[in-house]
């Protein structure tokens, strides 16, 4: 059985809480963390806990507060968790996407964290 870290758990949920869980994210990032995603179109990663934050803030919304993130599978191998997800709001076009986060954790951080979308 994978049992999955606590910060990945606290990831979701704070992730689920909308603006007010930025906080909370900014926490379980280490300092020098990197980020990849494909929502803001940069193509390079996103380096630094300030900088991941303000990609974060930047896809918050009001409207995301009722966000409901379903996890369908969670893989672990060392430090590197991978999680499907399945993601429900009316701030997403079509009220729904699903995809593929890929963390690494060292120390009880975040170092690393790369989402991709599944395609439709």
């Amino acid at each position: 059985m994978n049992k999955m870290p606590l910060e990945i758990t606290n990831f979701f949920l704070a992730m689920q809480a909308g603006p007010s869980g930025l906080q909370i994210l900014g926490e379980l990032f280490a300092p020098d963390a990197e980020y990849s995603e494909p929502f803001s179109g940069q193509t390079t990663p996103h380096r630094g806990r300030d900088a991941i934050l303000s990609a974060f803030a930047s896809s918050r919304a009001e409207a995301f507060d009722d966000a409901v993130i379903s996890l369908s599978s969670v893989e672990i191998s060392g430090e590197t968790i991978t999680v499907k997800w399945s993601c429900y709001s009316q701030a997403i076009p079509g009220g729904s996407g699903s995809g593929t986060n890929v963390f690494k954790i060292s120390d009880g951080k975040i170092v690393s964290l790369t989402t991709t979308l599944d395609q439709v």
